[in-house]
């Protein structure tokens, strides 16, 4: 199966939950943070948290079951909600092709 670009929104499930996930994550380096939110079916490659509820990743990924069991793997599915998004059209100003974006709504 081909994997795809998702962005998914996350959010604690309440504020002990909160300080759990970021305890775990407490010393942990960028690489390690990014090995540990990847699987063969799903990997998360990009992350984005401020100091609001919500936080936000960039996953490629085989279906949001992946992603889903990728976080499970790390016991963070019981301690945040995810809604996932597929995403086709993926450009970064930082990997440029020059080649036209994807319309997400052709078929």
């Amino acid at each position: 199966m081909n994997k795809k670009h998702y962005l998914c929104t996350h959010t604690w499930i309440g504020e002990k939950e909160k300080l759990e996930s970021l305890a775990a994550t407490e010393g942990m380096t960028d690489k390690d943070f990014f090995d540990t939110l990847s699987s063969d079916k799903a990997e998360c490659i990009q992350h984005w948290m401020g100091q609001d509820d919500f936080f936000f990743c960039h996953w490629f990924a085989e279906s949001e079951e992946a992603i889903l069991k990728a976080l499970d793997q790390t016991g963070s599915n019981d301690r945040i909600v995810t809604a996932a998004y597929e995403t086709p059209r993926f450009v970064s100003k930082n990997a440029l092709t020059g080649k036209p974006v994807i319309n997400p709504f052709s078929n």
